[in-house]
């Protein structure tokens, strides 16, 4: 069972992440597809937000808008009140590394590395020490309940382990906003509770969370619904 955690204090009414007026059309020579049109969103502070809509309505262009990986056609988007519409390359990404975190649902781990290498990555663009680095990577494992895997490697894990070896990489840089795309989508039902139960214990410590997913019950746990459709969004 899950228990959707609403802040009590004033920061529930602040905007984190503002899109106003979003267009996003992909091209090619033969074919025109809307992604998004005049999408516009505000997203609180603390919030945990579930994001529903049919395959190929815009959900995942959403989350790369949000999370700065895309550039809108036509709007803005507003990042903890940050317009990041003329933001440079250098200071985009660095704004990226500080700010955001991403969870994916075939978690993008390096099979090459074990697990404290996988969870280290996101420090290696920061000025941190490899000491440093270390005992953070032990600390969010610890966090995860994965302390006792940090020598594995990603082929040696069950899905759910890899799934939290991927959140525990996106919240090594403590990032104020955290975008999930299908987060257990590859999961069974109990590995998928046990990431949702995750997921709600970061919020509850002041994560904003955006998580996409097809899974009405998981959505019905968060704070709210937004839906889309052809690339609108719907009521």
């Amino acid at each position: 069972m899950y228990i959707a955690f609403i802040l009590e204090t004033n920061n529930i009414y602040m905007k984190i992440i503002e899109l106003a007026g979003i267009t996003k059309t992909y091209r090619t020579t033969e074919v025109e597809t809307i992604a998004l049109e005049n999408v516009n969103l505000d997203i609180k502070k603390g919030e945990f937000l579930s994001v529903m809509g049919p395959s190929g309505c815009g959900k995942s262009t959403l989350l790369n808008l949000m999370g700065l990986l895309d550039q809108p056609d036509e709007g803005k988007v507003i990042i903890n009140n940050t317009d990041t519409t003329y933001m440079k390359d250098g200071d985009m990404a660095e704004f990226r590394n500080r700010t955001l975190g991403f969870v994916f649902q075939s978690f993008h781990l390096i099979n090459s590395l074990n697990v404290l290498d996988n969870v280290e990555l996101p420090l290696l663009y920061r000025k941190s020490t490899e000491k440093n680095r270390r005992e953070k990577a032990k600390e969010v494992l610890e966090k995860v309940g994965l302390s006792h895997r940090m020598k594995h490697f990603p082929t040696q894990l069950s899905g759910g382990q890899c799934q939290r070896v991927a959140i525990a990489r996106a919240i090594i840089g403590e990032p104020q906003i955290l975008l999930a795309d299908e987060p257990t989508g590859n999961l069974d039902s109990k590995m998928g509770s046990e990431i949702m139960e995750l997921l709600f214990k970061l919020n509850t410590e002041g994560t904003t969370i955006v998580m996409v997913t097809h899974d009405e019950h998981i959505a019905e746990t968060t704070q709210r619904i937004i839906r889309f459709f052809d690339g609108r969004r719907i009521e």
